[in-house]
């Protein structure tokens, strides 16, 4: 039986995918914009992401129809 393996990634590692300072990083999870896979305990526990999830923002943040300006 095959099981599809997660490549998680830490928040620090998320953070330098999308170019943006880690602290950003942790206000858009904590405002829903990406969802960890995996959350320690606690308020500060451990969060880590999956890799494809963060890919997938990087991409939407550079695709032309988010960098239109609003008039």
């Amino acid at each position: 039986m095959n099981t599809p393996s997660l490549d998680l990634i830490g928040s620090a590692e998320a953070a330098r995918i999308l170019e943006v300072d880690r602290s950003t990083f942790l206000r858009w999870a904590a405002a829903g914009k990406i969802t960890p896979a995996v959350a320690g305990n606690g308020r500060t526990g451990e969060k880590f992401f999956n890799r494809s999830d963060v890919e997938a923002l990087a991409a939407e943040r550079d695709s032309p129809a988010s960098k239109r300006v609003a008039s």
